[in-house]
């Protein structure tokens, strides 16, 4: 009786170890799933600001906007276009140079000076 007895308290004390080691593996796998979604998301945001920064040092890339753009995305492609406006006077968006004249009023030149105003 005592050999069955010590027998199934080992049988207990195997399971719940084991019970035990599962659980920690699948606490480990859930951690590292949620660290590899963050590094994901932040090489992600390390690329738009990489492209932003682009876009912001050069006037002369062209802005392309389209119609499957979220609200923020082209909020944001505004803002930078608004900003090149007012610190270099010309801005390419939707592959047409717009500029920006001294009395704030923006413009396109349609033919060597004729301006259309926009």
């Amino acid at each position: 009786m005592k050999i069955f007895i010590a027998l199934a308290t080992l049988t207990i004390l195997i399971g719940l170890a084991t019970a035990f080691s599962i659980y920690k593996k699948n606490k480990n796998k859930s951690r590292s799933l949620m660290e590899r979604f963050k590094r994901t998301n932040l090489v992600k945001q390390r690329l738009v600001n990489g492209y932003s920064n682009s876009l912001m040092n050069d006037p002369q890339k062209n802005i392309k906007t389209n119609l499957f753009d979220s609200y923020s995305q082209l909020k944001e492609k505004a803002d930078i276009h608004r900003a090149r406006l007012n610190k270099y006077g010309c801005s390419k968006i939707n592959g047409e140079m717009l500029f920006l004249d001294a009395k704030g009023l923006v413009y396109k030149e349609i033919a060597p000076g004729e301006k259309l105003y926009v």
